[in-house]
Formats: C-alpha cells, structure tokens, sequence
C-alpha cells in the first residue's frame, strides 16, 4: 500500500515559506529572545481590559512590542527608584 498525501498538501506547501526564502533579518528574529541567554522569561496579571489598551496601542508603535514595552517601563522604575535612594 503506498503512501497517499493529502489532498491539501499542495495548497499547504505553496502557503509555507521556504526557509531560504525567510529573509536573513526575519531569521534573526525567529530565534529572537526566548533562546538568548541574556533573556528571561516572566509571568506577570494585569487586568484584561489594560491589556487590550496596551495591544492596541502597541500596533500604532512598529518597533515596540509587549516585551520591549515592559523592559523599558521597568527599566525606568529600577532608574527611577536609584535616584530616590531605595
């Protein structure tokens, strides 16, 4: 019995990127912060409605994003609370 491919497998191969299509920028970013070492990932609840605030906002800001959003903000409060004195 031979092996039969679905009858979307072409549909599905034609949506796909080959990966030497993916521009090398775009590569760059696929492996991005969850595999760098200088990274970690954090949990954090917020309500749902500031989330959703936040996420529309977010798309107005190309080149921010959650996680680059947070690290400035906490950045900012660790500065800030430097120069208060603790």
């Amino acid at each position: 019995m031979s092996k039969q491919k679905s009858k979307f497998a072409a549909v599905l191969a034609q949506k796909r990127p080959a990966e030497a299509e993916v521009p090398e920028e775009r590569q760059s970013k696929l492996r991005g912060k969850r595999t760098h070492p200088d990274y970690r990932q954090v949990t954090a609840y917020i309500p749902r409605a500031l989330h959703q605030e936040v996420k529309v906002a977010l798309i107005h800001e190309p080149d921010h994003d959650f996680s680059t959003l947070v690290e400035l903000l906490l950045a900012q409060w660790v500065q800030k609370k430097g120069k208060a004195g603790g």
